[in-house]
């Protein structure tokens, strides 16, 4: 006979697992939900306002100070080359859309005070606006009519003059007294020693007029 004993109670038995630990705060209290919510409607208000009140600018003109904006535009050639307001104010990107769509506010408030409305860097049509596909190139070296010899590129990226500086009125003409061409003060303003040197400024074919004219 075996000698290996038939006592069950000799084999060791497995210990039990040990429960498993209590899961503590997984579950958030009820105000915090509502919080939450309260400010993701808050934070959709802020955003859908400006959004929906300049999604077009015939919107825009609702506001009696930018009824002139939009008269001056839709009288001049950029009412078919930027058929929107982002198109030149909102630099590009999604960045530029939320900057200019916080600005609303801003216009909102000198609505309410009574003072102007006013170009700011923050809303003036960036360079980038300017130049994008199909607009403006940096490529131009003399004014529309050949007249006058102006290096655009030169201008904008070593001087880093930003295309409204020289164009104000480009878009809005006479609005605030924005003129479309550049003044000539606003020349002299950097090259008042040249203005004697008539070659500096014109192309030959336009160097007959009288000495002194400037």
């Amino acid at each position: 006979m075996s000698d290996v004993p038939n006592n069950r109670d000799d084999v060791p038995t497995a210990e039990p697992a040990p429960p498993a630990p209590e899961r503590v705060g997984t579950h958030r209290p009820l105000w915090f939900w509502i919080v939450s919510a309260a400010a993701a409607i808050v934070v959709l208000f802020v955003v859908a306002v400006p959004v929906t009140l300049t999604a077009s600018p015939h919107q825009c003109a609702s506001c009696h100070e930018m009824r002139p904006y939009y008269d001056s535009w839709q009288s001049s050639s950029h009412r078919e080359a930027a058929k929107n307001c982002l198109d030149c104010h909102a630099k590009p990107g999604v960045l530029g859309v939320l900057v200019f769509e916080a600005g609303f506010y801003r216009m909102l408030a000198g609505h309410f005070a009574g003072t102007p409305v006013l170009t700011t860097a923050a809303n003036a049509p960036a360079v980038a606006s300017c130049t994008r596909s199909g607009c403006h190139s940096l490529n131009r070296e003399t004014s529309t009519s050949g007249d006058v010899k102006i290096n655009h590129r030169l201008h904008v990226t070593q001087a880093k003059i930003p295309c409204t500086r020289c164009h104000p009125g480009a878009v809005h003409t006479g609005v605030n007294g924005r003129v479309k061409l550049p003044p000539m003060k606003l020349c002299k303003g950097c090259h008042a020693d040249k203005m004697q040197q008539c070659s500096y400024c014109h192309t030959q074919e336009h160097l007959t007029a009288p000495a002194g004219v400037h």
